[in-house]
């Protein structure tokens, strides 16, 4: 039996927190992580569930944040971002939180962490050519107070599940 923190009020419905996410669950997630376009219908069928189960299911997935957005997979150099790197931050301890925000609205940034280790954060940038990577890196990122050092790590090639 869920505690009162676990319940919360939801568009009108009780809905319970503290419900893990189940095999069939897991398997609607996988369905969209291949094709997040898939109907409803096509969903129902490739999880291997009834259509109003995949609707009901899909609902509360997204509702309880397990699915937080939908999105695609980009052919980044068709769109002329032909240059992936890896810029690993050193920074003041205090000001991680400024530094994500920062960071994040760094042009060409896709993706901030947080990490564990000799560098505090883990950024990955997508540029178009050399001469904005640097820009984005020794011009406005290095010259953040709260950021003392940095690395960068070209990617060579990628591959993502």
């Amino acid at each position: 039996m869920p505690n009162l923190m676990q319940i919360i009020y939801c568009s009108g419905m009780v809905r319970d927190k503290s419900r893990e996410v189940d095999a069939i669950d897991a398997r609607i997630v996988d369905v969209l992580r291949q094709d997040a376009r898939v109907s409803v219908s096509e969903l129902a069928q490739r999880a291997s569930v009834s259509r109003a189960n995949a609707y009901q299911r899909l609902s509360r997935l997204t509702a309880d944040g397990v699915i937080r957005r939908f999105t695609v997979e980009v052919d980044h150099r068709a769109l002329g971002h032909t240059i992936t790197a890896l810029i690993l931050v050193d920074i003041d301890q205090h000001a991680w939180r400024a530094v994500e925000n920062e960071v994040m609205a760094l042009p060409g940034v896709e993706y901030v962490a947080l990490t564990t280790g000799a560098f505090d954060v883990v950024v990955l940038v997508r540029a178009p050519d050399m001469e904005t990577l640097r820009d984005v890196v020794l011009e406005r990122l290095q010259s953040m107070p709260a950021v003392r050092s940095t690395q960068t790590s070209f990617v060579l090639e990628e591959r993502a599940s």
